[in-house]
């Protein structure tokens, strides 16, 4: 019974309209937005944006971005975001093929903390 609710809650999560699977709120120190959306194999940007926990927007991190599919081992692509200002960082990835890909945020903030969050994006 596990195994078949575990397969449907898999089948349905391809179904979700949003790239980014999980919903994320103004009170979260990270959230993933990504352009294009929905995704599509290839190029695409991957739009971070950083909140202290006061909510402000906080533009003197340094965002770093690895990037991997979550059912084949597609090797991890690492990189720096570079800010945009108003604590939004962008960064580029390749995705080669469609399916789940795990995006790994890792925010050093400015006053010393690290702030990490995964995401899992899919590709249709």
């Amino acid at each position: 019974m596990f195994v078949i609710a575990v397969g449907l809650i898999g089948v349905m999560s391809w179904k979700v309209k949003s790239s980014v699977l999980g919903a994320t709120t103004n009170s979260e120190v990270i959230s993933l937005t990504t352009d294009p959306n929905p995704l599509q194999p290839g190029q695409a940007t991957f739009i971070i944006n950083v909140r202290g926990a006061d909510g402000k927007p906080v533009d003197n991190a340094t965002v770093s971005f690895d990037l991997n599919m979550t059912t084949m081992n597609m090797g991890t692509q690492r990189a720096t975001a570079t800010s945009q200002g108003k604590g939004r960082y962008i960064v580029t990835g390749n995705l080669s093929m469609q399916g789940p890909w795990r995006v790994r945020i890792t925010a050093s903030m400015p006053e010393g903390s690290t702030k990490n969050k995964d995401f899992v994006v899919n590709v249709p």
